[in-house]
């Protein structure tokens, strides 16, 4: 059993609540964000790490390129229990961003893209290029997850 913690007195019922972080993180809908890279490597467009202790569920992921890249480019994302450089494509597949726009798994998954992956604590989502070269991508990242 997990030892909780009071939270200010908060009673339900007439009875006391106490509850744990993982508790109170658990099912809460939380985002991250970050920057994209012209990295060509696997991994090297964004590599983000689950910081929870415990599974989450990636429901969302999206790629805004503000700047789209100098040549022809495709990336994949994905989640990965391997290593931040691992390129994977179960989110994201072969997305074109030599345009401007927003991308997402919901809308734009491609073949192996799907909705929504589980990811253990400390494991990582990667955006890797697919194809081309990414020089001259720049923009941001979401990723929305609940922790399990």
């Amino acid at each position: 059993m997990k030892t909780g913690i009071k939270i200010n007195g908060l009673k339900i019922k007439g009875k006391e609540v106490t509850a744990s972080a993982d508790d109170l993180n658990r099912g809460a809908l939380k985002k991250v964000t970050g920057a994209l890279a012209a990295v060509d490597t696997g991994g090297g467009v964004f590599a983000w790490a689950n910081p929870e202790t415990s599974e989450i569920l990636i429901e969302h992921v999206a790629l805004v390129v503000t700047t789209k890249t100098t040549d022809a480019c495709t990336v994949d994302v994905g989640t990965t229990a391997a290593d931040a450089t691992t390129s994977s494509d179960n989110l994201i597949d072969g997305q074109d961003i030599n345009a401007a726009g927003t991308f997402t798994n919901a809308a734009n998954g491609g073949t192996n893209g799907k909705l929504a992956q589980r990811l253990a604590a400390g494991k990582w989502v990667t955006a890797s290029k697919a194809s081309g070269a990414s020089a001259g991508l720049k923009g941001s990242y979401e990723i929305y997850y609940r922790v399990l």
